[in-house]
């Protein structure tokens, strides 16, 4: 464990600019964003989770993933450049868990090389929660409010001081690289941290019990809590940009030119009346059904297909951006309570 004043954060910032791009969080009209960091505006904001899950940087929302050309009988293919190398500061437990079940989807069995790359490329430094944001039951799905894993170095405030855990080869590099804004943390420091991570236990509000939840699922598959809880449900998908795990996509060939096309790769959403949408049939024709889907994704299938990997960590995102005040929780709370 070491120890950084709040005062260096910027200097230890600096010094992992270079052939790096250092992403903190930052306030922009009124939205808490990610973005690049600054040193002449070094406005990084410390509370708070940002309104979209950096997942972005390793999923973009619509990619190139190659463009082709045809002459004659011959294709020429041409791949995009390599991704940029990024250092993402400030990422809070829930997203860190999001990442890390992304990790599992595209780096297990098939290997997507593009989302490899960007991973590969990818630091992460997190930022522990010293208490619950708005709408988030992390505690209840034990991905926050302090995360164990899944970091390169982890920071937790303790006022004026940032206790610094390191998680992989990779975060030790960049201590050692800036050696001299760091100190040896105190055992009084990681007992402040312990008391600050059960302090932060009593704040959650909104609590569920996953285990349960998953457990009584599939009795409730003809249940009319899907037609009632979805009934507000406008099909903007909002629920699923803002998740840090939903994964699914869509992928097109578009004309740039007479012989040229770029093959696109764009986040799509499964509450979509279009997303199953076959040509002889919609096997998922009413919004019940399309939200029984994603309920049933993110607590039973993904978890069951990729070896308890999570499907939800809790963030409430989908909560906080849902013009229908549609609620993750009151749907499970709905599940496990009757």
């Amino acid at each position: 464990m070491k120890i950084l004043a709040k005062t260096k954060l910027v200097d230890f910032l600096k010094s992992l600019q270079g052939d790096s791009e250092v992403l903190v969080p930052l306030k922009r009209n009124g939205d808490l964003l990610f973005g690049t960091f600054d040193p002449e505006q070094p406005d990084i904001e410390l509370k708070g989770k940002t309104a979209i899950p950096p997942k972005e940087y390793v999923f973009p929302q619509r990619e190139k993933l190659f463009t082709f050309e045809t002459n004659g009988n011959k294709v020429d293919i041409r791949d995009q450049a390599s991704p940029p190398k990024r250092i993402i500061w400030g990422i809070r437990p829930c997203d860190l868990q999001g990442i890390k079940t992304l990790d599992t989807i595209y780096l297990s069995g098939y290997s997507d090389n593009y989302y490899q790359a960007r991973r590969q490329n990818l630091i992460l430094l997190g930022l522990n929660c010293n208490e619950c944001c708005d709408a988030g039951f992390c505690h209840s799905l034990q991905t926050g409010p302090f995360a164990k894993d899944g970091f390169d170095l982890m920071f937790t405030d303790l006022g004026d001081k940032f206790l610094v855990a390191i998680g992989t080869e990779a975060g030790k590099a960049l201590i050692d690289k800036s050696r001299g804004l760091f100190t040896e943390a105190m055992a009084s420091d990681e007992r402040k941290a312990d008391e600050l991570e059960r302090s932060s236990w009593a704040t959650f509000e909104r609590r569920v019990d996953a285990k349960v939840a998953k457990a009584r699922l599939p009795k409730f598959w003809n249940d009319a809590c899907w037609a009632k809880d979805s009934a507000s449900c406008i099909l903007c998908g909002g629920c699923n940009w803002v998740c840090p795990t939903c994964h699914c996509f869509n992928v097109e060939d578009t004309a740039t030119g007479a012989r040229t096309s770029v093959r696109i790769k764009y986040w799509d959403s499964c509450q979509f009346g279009g997303f199953t949408q076959m040509a002889a049939e919609n096997t998922r024709q009413t919004q019940a059904e399309r939200y029984r889907q994603r309920v049933f994704h993110k607590m039973s299938y993904t978890p069951d297909k990729y070896d308890g990997a999570l499907g939800c960590t809790g963030c409430g995102r989908c909560i906080e951006v849902c013009p229908g005040e549609i609620d993750f929780t009151v749907t499970l709370g709905r599940i496990t309570q009757k």
